[in-house]
């Protein structure tokens, strides 16, 4: 014990080294002070060998970043699984739930829908698996190839006897045993090529120009084919992550603010040129006015909403799943939980998106590299808002749009897509490179190539 104090004591007491400095120079007078500095004159003549060792000494000494309050990446990427394996476990009851009926009058089977959606849910989680293994920074430099892949994918859409048109929409790709819809890659491939471009030279988002540059490489282009299908809603979602992506950058709020009035003007022109969404348009303003017509979806989920009240009419006990409400396993899908888990349900449900939500932008805001905070944001926000979209159309606060329920809705390509995107964050929450602010030296040095760049000799010591 006396020997624990004696040690605590000296620590406290032991002077600091620049102090001891002062005072042996103070002793010394002024020749060898003069003397004292002609040797530090002579020691700025060192090799590059021993200023590059000096460099990293004080590079050790500098004091560590703030890190960001909360959580730590780590916890923040555990939260994000449990969300997410939450949600997925959530909507394949749900999905059962909901598809028994149409299942059994359309496929003689109650199993039908669920047996589809259990075998994406088995090859999304090992997608995502497979992507939390895989550096993130692999995605930086495939960023092009990928988005490039997939607006391919999208041109297949449109070439005859290989797109499938559905409810007058020509969206997927049909296989024969099971169909695909690009434009739910597109999303993520959006994100990643809007990330590498801003971190790559020649895109400062902080400039109109740079800004209307990453725009125009990396949202227009898929934009407008998706628009080929006629696909609005997820062009919408596409928009808001690109959006996510640029606030998450550092682009000034009057670039911004003109790029968001800019959209509803865009979303107008849109509308109206195409008869059945002024005519969702006009149904949003008054559903029970057209519940005949295009307002019958609307009105039919609101009253599968009305009908669970507070605690819901039961699991599997829904009568609007008998053919009253349309879509009922993708994109109305909300209107059969709140029928039967009624608000307690619902409430629920939105929880789960606010704690997904929460961890996501929380591993934004904790990772230091740049590339890495505006992947997580970007994939964040597209999750995120694809669900407040749908929840918002179940219970006629926006328009009916026509997007599925992340997670829940029954849909392949959509789970996959949604997995895929996790599966990278996963990566970025374990990857300490995520979390290291590189100095400005270092950074030159690993751009420069991995090739040792010293003189010749410089690392060798004197013979």
């Amino acid at each position: 014990m006396t020997a624990r104090r004696s040690h605590a004591l000296s620590d406290i007491l032991e002077t600091p080294d620049w102090v001891g400095d002062a005072l042996s120079s103070s002793r010394r007078g002024p020749q060898a002070r003069t003397q004292g500095s002609t040797a530090g004159a002579a020691g700025s003549t060192r090799t590059p060998a021993r200023r590059e060792t000096a460099g990293r000494r004080e590079e050790r000494r500098r004091p560590a970043p703030a890190r960001a309050a909360g959580l730590s990446a780590p916890m923040a990427g555990r939260l994000l699984v449990f969300a997410t394996v939450t949600l997925l476990l959530f909507g394949l009851v749900m999905a059962y739930s909901a598809s028994t009926a149409q299942g059994y009058f359309a496929y003689g089977s109650h199993w039908y829908f669920l047996k589809k959606q259990l075998i994406f849910a088995f090859a999304g989680v090992g997608l995502m698996l497979v992507l939390s293994r895989i550096d993130y920074r692999v995605w930086r430099r495939f960023a092009f190839p990928l988005a490039a892949g997939v607006a391919g994918l999208l041109l297949l859409v449109a070439v005859p006897g290989i797109g499938a048109t559905i409810n007058g929409a020509r969206r997927w790709i049909d296989f024969g045993f099971a169909t695909l819809q690009p434009s739910e890659f597109a999303k993520p491939a959006a994100v990643l090529l809007a990330a590498a471009l801003i971190v790559g030279r020649g895109a400062p988002v902080t400039t109109l120009r740079g800004m209307v540059r990453v725009v125009a490489v990396s949202l227009l282009p898929l934009a407008l084919l998706i628009m080929v299908g006629k696909d609005l809603s997820t062009t919408m979602v596409l928009t808001l992550a690109i959006g996510a992506v640029l606030v998450a950058a550092g682009s000034h709020w009057r670039h911004l603010l003109g790029f968001g009035l800019l959209l509803p003007a865009v979303a107008g022109v849109l509308i109206l040129v195409e008869p059945y969404r002024t005519a969702r348009l006009t149904a949003f303003l008054d559903p029970w006015a057209y519940a005949d017509t295009s307002g019958f979806q609307t009105t039919q989920s609101l009253i599968s909403v009305a009908s669970g009240q507070v605690f819901g009419v039961g699991l599997g006990n829904s009568v609007q799943k008998f053919g009253f409400l349309p879509e009922q396993t993708t994109d109305m899908i909300t209107g059969i939980i709140g029928e039967e888990l009624g608000l307690v349900g619902l409430l629920l449900l939105i929880a789960l998106y606010g704690v997904l939500a929460w961890a996501g932008l929380h591993l934004a805001l904790s990772c230091r590299e740049p590339f890495a905070r505006l992947v997580c944001a970007g994939l964040t926000v597209a999750v995120v808002a694809q669900a407040l979209l749908n929840l918002g159309a179940a219970m006629g606060l926006v328009p009916i749009l026509g997007v599925p329920l992340p997670l829940v809705s029954c849909g392949g390509t959509s789970l996959l897509a949604v997995l895929a995107g996790t599966g990278i964050m996963l990566n970025i929450a374990n990857n300490r490179r995520s979390h290291i602010v590189a100095s400005p030296e270092r950074r030159r040095r690993a751009g420069g190539g991995r090739g040792d760049r010293r003189p010749h000799g410089a690392g060798a010591r004197g013979r």
